[in-house]
């Protein structure tokens, strides 16, 4: 997230899907948890994620770019842009 009151913040989405319900949690940059994923819309190209930070209910919207990389806003407010980690299993 760029720009945010706070500065630029980096955090980690960890998401899981089954069938076609999205869950997952917030980490911040140490692989914390900061928050859970409480709710999730997905479309084809498009995945709005709703989570608590810092006392506010936010949603981060996400734009496939392409099978690595998205972009996308912070509340309609303030630029995201976001690489897929590949966890090895």
């Amino acid at each position: 997230m760029k720009g945010t009151p706070s500065g630029d913040a980096k955090m980690i989405f960890v998401l899981d899907k089954k069938d076609s319900t999205i869950t997952g949690v917030v980490q911040d940059s140490t692989g914390t948890e900061i928050a859970k994923i409480t709710k999730a819309d997905l479309s084809e190209n498009m995945l709005t994620v709703y989570f608590t930070s810092q006392g506010y209910d936010v949603n981060l919207e996400m734009n496939k770019k392409d099978e690595d990389h998205v972009t996308g806003s912070l509340m309609g407010m303030f630029d995201a842009e976001g690489d897929r980690v590949k966890v090895t299993k």
